[in-house]
């Protein structure tokens, strides 16, 4: 029998998944062990997060309204086109 891949989230199920860890921490239930396990576990999803949307980013169009031309988003040091 083939191990079947687990299918990548999505990006708002990965922000629910986020939050839902960030609840739990703040709520003060868990234990120092179960708290660093979140946390570590948070910031990997985080960091998937981030590039997810750095992917889409990338991949943003726009139209020039000047030159009726396709322009690729680019960032400029403040992360905004």
């Amino acid at each position: 029998m083939t191990a079947r891949k687990k299918a990548k989230p999505s990006f708002e199920e990965g922000m629910a998944s986020l939050e839902a860890m960030i609840a739990a921490m703040n709520e003060g239930g868990l234990s120092l062990e179960q708290s660093m396990k979140t946390y570590e576990e948070g910031m990997a999803l985080a960091a998937q997060l981030e590039a997810m949307l750095a992917e889409h980013r990338r991949r943003i169009e726009r139209i020039d309204p000047d030159t009726a031309e396709i322009e690729t988003f680019e960032e400029n040091e403040n992360g905004v086109s």
